[in-house]
Formats: structure tokens, sequence, C-alpha cells
């Protein structure tokens, strides 16, 4: 706590440094409490709001991409295919198979909806960490008016 305060006599000023040791060993014990108090609450913290909604969201992504990619028939179909050793002109096959190239709409599109699918995501835990913030500043601040 700074203050600009008129010191006329050596035994003001032999106060006003009492009051500053008081005031810097109740910061250190204050910092000292508010460390113990953060590697008591991190654990359970990073389990409760963190770990547990970014499972969650995972599970729910696995579920929800089984259930689009799952087949309607339920019996696999087999096809018969028949195997070419040259071309109709007469040219061997020679095996390679040419990359199909994925058409920039379609990859613009999946991106586009992983962004929508993990922006609430993201924003929702970082949401919950500041809630969190706040709720220990808040803490902090009453135990602190409470002392004085």
């Amino acid at each position: 706590m700074i203050r600009k305060s008129k010191i006329n006599s050596l035994a003001e000023l032999q106060q006003r440094k009492k009051q500053v040791r008081m005031e810097t060993e109740l910061a250190k014990r204050e910092f000292a409490h508010s460390i113990g108090t953060t590697k008591g609450n991190a654990g359970s913290f990073l389990l409760k709001n963190v770990a547990l909604p970014a499972g969650g969201a995972v599970v729910g992504m696995m579920v929800l991409s089984n259930l689009l990619s799952s087949k309607k028939g339920g019996t696999p179909v087999i096809k018969e295919t028949k195997v070419i050793h040259e071309y109709p002109d007469g040219r061997p096959y020679d095996g390679k198979k040419s990359p199909k190239r994925r058409n920039r709409a379609k990859t613009l599109t999946s991106i586009i909806g992983i962004g929508r699918l993990l922006i609430p995501i993201i924003q929702a835990v970082i949401g919950t960490v500041n809630t969190q913030q706040a709720k220990e500043a808040a803490h902090t601040a009453k135990r602190a008016a409470v002392r004085k």
C-alpha cells in the first residue's frame, strides 16, 4: 500500500516503518496461503471444470461420428470385382491408383463444421475458467475485508 504521507518526526517515521513491516508480513502470509489454497484446489478444479467437459465433448463427438457413419442395411454387401491386368487400349496396368483430389469446397465445409462444433466447447471451458477465477478473487477480497 503506497501512501504519500507527510512524516514530520522520528516517532512518526518509526511508527510508519513498523506499519510497513506488518503490511509486508501480512502480504507474504496471504500469498503463501493463496498458493496453498491454489495447490489444494487445482486438481479438483481441473478435473471438474476442464477434464470432464472436454472428455464429455470427445465422447459426444465419437458417438455422433459413429451414428453418422453407420450404414443402414445392417448386413454388409459384397460386390464382385473383376481383375483387369491391362487397359482397353492394350497398355499394361501397373497397379498404381491416381490420388483423388478432394474438392476444396468439401474441405472448407468440413473445416467450418468442425469449427462450429469446437467453438462452443472452447467457449464453455474458457467461461468456466473465468468464473472460477472470479469466485476466487471475490473470496480473497472478502477475506481481506473481514481481516481489516
